[in-house]
């Protein structure tokens, strides 16, 4: 009948339909699109639908799957592979610049797990500081280096984003560090040079503070030593003091070092 043959007919159209919706292998661009929320008003300005994002590359049964590339809402682009609608390999992110999207700027460089930075890579922050080594779950994990824009360079530990571990940081003005960090801090056992004075302390820290050590003038045949004007020119006669000194100075240093540490059992 009539009937008959129009719904047999519907079903074959929405199979066909649903056939060409089906992704599989290379596709060009595909496209999402939202709808534009109302005004203050209820109205809504421009078109209705407007596109939110796009996705070029390879699919394997409706996921994104391969290597492919992902224009996002904000502008941003990400090129590399993916596993299960996710970010997943080497790959990289972009951000856009100007809004005609000509021009991009490199975020990170790297290997992805499960849609975020994990593995190793390079990301470059906005005020021109770069990392480069090891990720975890988006964060700086493992070892790695920062580059500071202002000359400082720090080598070593990471954990979760923070300096934590063994490692040097050295700054531009030629100041250097070399030791244990907890939670961005010099903590731990540490040495410091101080290139203005050219000294060097070699000693425990306790949040980024020195707390018992020994701090001495570095040896140096290149240095020159400051000369100093005599201020008394007159004839005098040194006077004679008594030597003031420690008994044991290598003791009262170990008690001190032992009295630090056990305060930083605690954190």
């Amino acid at each position: 009948s009539q009937s008959e043959s129009s719904i047999l007919f519907t079903e074959q159209l929405w199979k066909a339909n649903d056939r060409k919706a089906q992704k599989q292998g290379v596709h060009k661009s595909v496209y999402w699109v939202k709808k534009r929320k109302p005004q203050e008003d209820g109205k809504i300005k421009g078109e209705k639908w407007y596109q939110s994002c796009s996705y070029e590359g390879d699919w394997n049964e409706n996921v994104r799957e391969g290597y492919g590339v992902m224009i996002y809402s904000n502008g941003n682009k990400y090129e590399g592979n993916w596993a299960n609608n996710k970010r997943e390999g080497h790959g990289t992110l972009w951000k856009l610049v100007n809004k005609s999207g000509e021009k991009y700027k490199r975020i990170y460089t790297g290997d992805w797990e499960e849609d975020k930075m994990s593995g190793q890579g390079t990301y470059f922050y906005p005020n021109e500081d770069r990392y480069d080594g090891s990720w975890f779950k988006g964060k700086k994990h493992g070892e790695g280096r920062m580059l500071y824009s202002n000359g400082d360079i720090y080598e070593g530990q990471w954990i979760e984003d923070m300096k934590e571990g063994y490692g040097t940081l050295t700054r531009a003005t030629g100041d250097y560090f070399e030791g244990y960090w907890f939670r961005d801090m010099r903590h731990g056992q540490g040495s410091h040079y101080f290139a203005e004075k050219n000294k060097i302390y070699v000693g425990e820290w306790v949040d980024d503070v020195p707390k018992c050590g020994v701090l001495t003038e570095v040896e140096d045949d290149e240095t020159v030593k400051e000369s100093r004007p005599k201020y008394f020119t007159d004839q005098h006669k040194d006077m004679t003091y008594p030597s003031l000194e420690l008994a044991d100075p290598q003791e009262v240093l170990r008690d001190a070092i032992y009295q630090v540490r056990a305060v930083e059992e605690d954190y």
